[in-house]
């Protein structure tokens, strides 16, 4: 039998001006977009927040004027970069789901995301973005997550009280690592993630704290976490 694969609706990215009605963008356009989205994810990911629009439109070889005519605040662009990491972590997570087998699926997906290139930096700066946009990705990623967390449940590969939650915040501790460690000290975060990945497996003794909620790690994602502690069933 097939493994499901869950695939929901993408939107277009954050500025992706069709040029009214459902146009698509013309194909100098969607060059441009594609450009500035991968400037903004490498510049914002060696600068963090600070980094400038001048910097970014340097990066992505397009003039400051087309840079704010598609984004026009900083912030802007900040969502839209996260909302295209979001797409490419479900991409990975789908592509897992169907190639892989059960058993290595969610260790697979966990390698595939530490390789790709990452926005971690920003997303650690506490920047300012709006509450909907980490809720989005979570929400969006977590049923396919779950897909591959169930078929290693099935297969005995993972110990049975690992949430998505956890999933999500052991790729945040390793990125945090690689982000401080591997440019003095090269593949120190890939040493981590295999120590990280072999807690995963079955065999230790029952967690006795309960795993964050999805609506909790997208309030504390959006930098917007309020004093005190957090309900599990809070809004994201």
């Amino acid at each position: 039998m097939s493994r499901p694969v869950i695939t929901p609706p993408a939107p277009a990215p954050a500025g992706a001006d069709t040029g009214g009605g459902d146009r698509p963008l013309r194909r100098d356009a969607e060059i441009n977009l594609a450009r500035i989205l991968i400037a903004g994810r490498d510049v914002f990911a060696e600068h963090g927040y600070d980094a400038t629009m001048e910097q970014i439109a340097g990066r992505a070889g397009v003039g400051i004027g087309t840079l704010y005519r598609r984004f026009p605040h900083k912030s802007d662009l900040v969502e839209a970069v996260i909302e295209d990491a979001g797409r490419r972590t479900l991409e990975i997570a789908e592509s897992v789901v169907a190639r892989c087998p059960p058993a290595e699926g969610i260790f697979t997906f966990l390698r595939r995301c530490i390789a790709a290139p990452s926005c971690w930096r920003m997303i650690a700066s506490r920047l300012p973005v709006s509450d909907q946009t980490p809720g989005f990705a979570l929400s969006h990623i977590a049923p396919v997550v779950e897909v591959l967390l169930d078929g290693a449940r099935r297969a005995g590969t993972i110990r049975p009280d690992v949430a998505f939650t956890d999933v999500a915040v052991l790729l945040i501790s390793v990125r945090a690592v690689a982000d401080l460690c591997d440019p003095h000290v090269p593949d120190a975060s890939a040493r981590f993630l295999e120590m990280a990945l072999d807690g995963l497996r079955p065999g230790g003794a029952p967690l006795a704290i309960a795993p964050m909620s999805v609506a909790q790690l997208s309030i504390i994602l959006s930098g917007r976490c309020p004093t005190g502690l957090i309900p599990p069933g809070s809004p994201p």
